[in-house]
Order: structure tokens, then sequence, then C-alpha cells
């Protein structure tokens, strides 16, 4: 069969043309009606061979790779501000309001909202890893999907914010689960990004820069809210909305050519060049927006079923064992990590810190926060450079550090003693964080099918689901057991929990540290 180049121009404009006119927007019409070089690959080796090509490419430099990931700097400050400063302030409003309604349950309520909404990773994932732009739109897989959260995240936010202000609080719920929503998808594709776009050279470093977004997202927050906005909480909700819009925008400059450029390479054998007539074009202006978002959502949504659905959170154990056993390592560290849910308790009943406990918890946190800034760059770069690509000793360093120094908050009695335990602790999160990181993405499987499981943004949704499952597993049993063992033991006034519960909890959580070391173990792959 003659190939698509040695066919005369006319005839393809035709075709071209008939194909729009006919709703063309599939790459299953691309694959019915024009035909094929018989040369052309399929599917799952065009995109193992795009992946193999993309890391040979030059090293980018550090400015390129952070805006790349610059969303997760609005996931850093959105995430740790809101949770930490802006729901509880709410919530605190709408206990004033309604007496009847602990702030406790209402923040608790937020919290479940937050957490099922990042089930939708995965999904959005599995759509990403087999979604094929129309061919006249110059899209990737990626950032339509990105862009999509992000608008969601604004419409959410924004709505957020009037009911806030109006005080119609399940309204805001209502906003508060579709920006939840947004956040989720946009940071899905952003992490997705990582191993599509940065050489394989460059993922330590890659994902030092993530971690370092995401802590100084979380520090600016902080900084503004106490500093700049003298503590007025409506003042949140357009930061949020600035850093959204701007780093979405970022994000899309610097990842739109190797988005697209994936799909081009794709569709390069069978797509021709062709003018537009004046009513393609105006057709294109009218209809793109309403014509991208059914290929988007509409198209691979109504075709869904159930044992689609079930695959798109599930994980190959067979073929992804190695990505697998990364991901369990991420639960254990995870629920490790969930004890700092008690720490406020902590301070209170042993520290003996009676006096705006909540700025106590909160010095702690920015010191945490600053020794894993400190850190996670360098750990990356030493890792990419030095150490040839070798994450695991990283991470047993890590998971050792995390394990000793939270067992040795048993024995702390001060303030002091505890800000050079967490300014340890900060710094063995952040090395952990960015070394398990490129481990999940040094993991991913080099080759794999159009889906429904065993893409890559699909594999690293049910992996960033981990992190949730073990931040909700962690408090689920470490808090019945504070109680039961808690209640005995010597008791001073003011106390709610004796020595021994948190020295349960904490040991506890000791142990879920050391397996999430121990379970690296059974990686096969050699050489990380």
């Amino acid at each position: 069969m003659p190939s698509v180049t040695d066919r005369p121009v006319d005839v393809l404009v035709d075709e071209t043309t008939s194909l729009l006119d006919n709703g063309f927007n599939t790459d299953d019409d691309v694959d019915s009606t024009i035909p094929k070089d018989e040369n052309f690959q399929p599917k799952s080796v065009r995109k193992s061979s795009i992946s193999s090509i993309k890391k040979e490419d030059e090293d980018l430099s550090i400015w390129t790779i952070g805006c790349i990931l610059s969303t997760s700097f609005a996931y850093g400050c959105i995430m740790t501000t809101l949770f930490l400063i802006t729901l509880p302030v709410e919530c605190q409003r709408i206990e004033d309001e309604n007496p009847n309604v602990p702030k406790s349950v209402a923040l608790g309520c937020f919290v479940a909202i937050a957490g099922v909404t990042q089930l939708v990773s995965p999904l959005i994932g599995m759509l990403s890893d087999t979604y094929r732009p129309p061919l006249q739109f110059q899209l990737g897989q990626r950032l339509p999907y990105l862009a999509l959260g992000s608008i969601c995240s604004v419409c959410g936010l924004f709505g957020e914010y009037i009911y806030s202000y109006e005080k119609l609080w399940l309204r805001y719920g209502f906003f508060f689960f579709w920006h939840m929503i947004g956040l989720n998808m946009t940071y899905a594709m952003m992490i997705a990004l990582i191993p599509d776009q940065v050489p394989h050279s460059q993922t330590g470093v890659a994902n030092g820069i993530l971690a370092l977004e995401l802590v100084t997202g979380s520090l600016t927050g902080f900084g503004l809210f106490h500093f700049y906005f003298g503590g007025h909480v409506q003042d949140m909700y357009g930061l949020y909305i600035c850093i959204v819009v701007i780093t979405t925008i970022m994000t899309s400059m610097y990842a739109h050519d190797g988005d697209a450029g994936r799909m081009e390479l794709i569709y390069s054998r069978r797509q021709s060049i062709h003018e537009f007539t004046r009513r393609q074009r105006t057709r294109q202006v009218i209809l793109g927006p309403f014509a991208l978002a059914k290929t988007m959502l509409w198209d691979p949504i109504r075709v869904l079923d159930r044992k689609t659905i079930v695959a798109a959170y599930t994980i190959d154990t067979q073929s992804q064992h190695d990505f697998f056993v990364v991901t369990v390592s991420r639960l254990c560290y995870y629920c490790g990590s969930s004890v700092q849910t008690f720490f406020l308790y902590f301070l209170h009943d042993i520290i003996r810190v009676s006096d705006n406990t909540e700025s106590a918890v909160a010095l702690l946190a920015v010191a945490s926060q600053i020794s894993g800034a400190l850190f996670c760059y360098p750990v990356g770069f030493v890792s990419d450079r030095f150490c040839d690509g070798r994450r695991k000793p990283f991470v047993y360093t890590a998971c050792v550090l995390l394990g000793s120094v939270t067992f040795s908050m048993i024995f702390a009695r001060t303030m002091n003693q505890m800000s050079i335990l967490c300014f340890i602790l900060g710094a063995a999160n952040g090395s952990y964080l960015t070394m398990e990181t490129s481990l999940a993405i040094d993991t991913l499987p080099e080759e794999y099918d159009d889906g429904p499981s065993g893409g890559h943004a699909q594999l690293l949704g049910v992996w960033g689901v981990a992190a949730f499952l073990g931040s909700a597993l962690g408090p689920m049993v470490g808090g019945p057991l504070l109680y039961l063992v808690g209640s005995y033991g010597p008791l001073q006034e003011n106390q709610d929990y004796s020595i021994y519960g948190y020295a349960v909890v904490l040991s506890l959580s000791t142990a879920y540290f050391l397996m999430s070391a121990i379970s690296l173990k059974w990686v096969r792959k050699l050489g990380v």
C-alpha cells in the first residue's frame, strides 16, 4: 500500500476536509479513515518510543523544570493552609452560628470530602492515558485535563468565597467539593508530566524541586496570612485563586510543547498539511471548546463499564510488581507520619504547653518545613549526579531517621527538645518524599498498553491514593489506642492522656516507618 506522503495533495485535502465536516475528533476516526503507512507502529509501541526519545533529550534547565511543576506550589499553599487555618476558622464560624454542630464535626466533614475527592486521580489518570486529542487542536494528553482541573478549582474557590461571606454552608460545601476535585486533577496531571517530559537523569532533581515547591508554597501561605492579610481568612480565597491561575499559566507555557509534541509524533505518519477554508476556521473557533470537552469527558465516560472503572483503581502485581511495592511503602510511610495528628494533644499533655497550643504546633510545623526545604533539592541532586540514580539507600536512611526521631519524642519534655526533633524530622521527611517520588517514577513501566490500567498517570493516581489511605488509617488505629492506653497511668491536672498512650502511638509510628523501608527490599529492579 502506498504511504500517505506518496498520495496526491488534493486527495489528502479532500479527505481531511471530509473528516472535519463529519465531526472527526477521535483517534479511532484516524485509524479507520486515513490509510496507514505500512511502517506505522501500534499505539503501545508508539508510546514507549516517545518515552525513550524523551529520555535521550538534553537536560532541562532548573527554571524549566520548576515552571513545569509550578502547580505543586499552588497545591502546597492551598492544602496546608486550608486545613490548618482556613477551614478551622470557618468551622468555628459554623459552630458559632449553629451550636448544635460542633466545629470538630464540621471539620471532620470537610476532611472526609477532601479524602473522597482524591479518588478521582486514578480515573482522570486513566482518561488522560487513553486520550487522543483531535488533530486540529494541537494538544497533548495532560494539559487539557490540567486546565480543566484548574477551572474547577477556580470556580470552586470563587463559590467558597461568596458563600462563606453569605454564611450558606451547604452551598459552601458543594463548591468545596468541586474545588478539591479540580485540585486533585491538577496535581495528578502535574505528577504525570515528570515521566513524560523530564529526562531520566534529572528525575531526582525534578522531585527535589517538586518537594521544594510544595514546602515553599506552604510557607508562603502561612507567611501571607499572618504578616500581610492580618489574619483575615477571606483574603485567603483570593490568594488561592491567583496562585492557581498563575501556576497553571506557567505550567502550560513550559509544558505545552513537550505535551503536544508527543501527540504530533503519534500522528506524524498520518497527518497531512492542508489549508482550512474560512468556514472551517470559523467552526473551529466557535465549536472548539465544546468539541474538546466532548472528547475529554463525554466520549470516554459514556462508554465506561464496571470492569474499566475497577481497572482504573488497580495495579497489576505481576507486570507492575516494583511499582506496587513502592506504593505499599508509601502507604506505610503515611501511616507513620499521621502521628502528627496528635501533636497538639502531646504538647498539651506531656510538654505542658497550656497557653496557645495551636501557635506552638504551627511553630514546630514551620521549623519542620524549613528543614525539609533545605534538604529536598540537595538530596535529589546528589542521587542523580553522584549515585547513578540510586534511591533506596536514601529512603532507608530517611526511614531510620524518621523512626528514631519519632521514638525519641517519647522522652521529650521541653519545647526546645521538640524543636530540635522536629527540625531533624523535617529533613528526613524532605529527603524521603524526594527519593520516594523518584523511586515511583523509576519503577513505572517503560511500555504499556492504552489502558484502562497500566498507564503512567493512572498508576501515579493509585500511588497518590495510597497517601490518603495511610493518612486515614493511621489516626483510625492510633486514636483508639491513645484513648484506651492513655486512660491508664498517672494523670496530672488538665491532662487528658498519660505518657503510656503516647508511647504506644509513637512506637507504632516508628514501626510504620521501618516497615516502609523494609518493604522496598522486594523491589526487583537493579540500580535504584
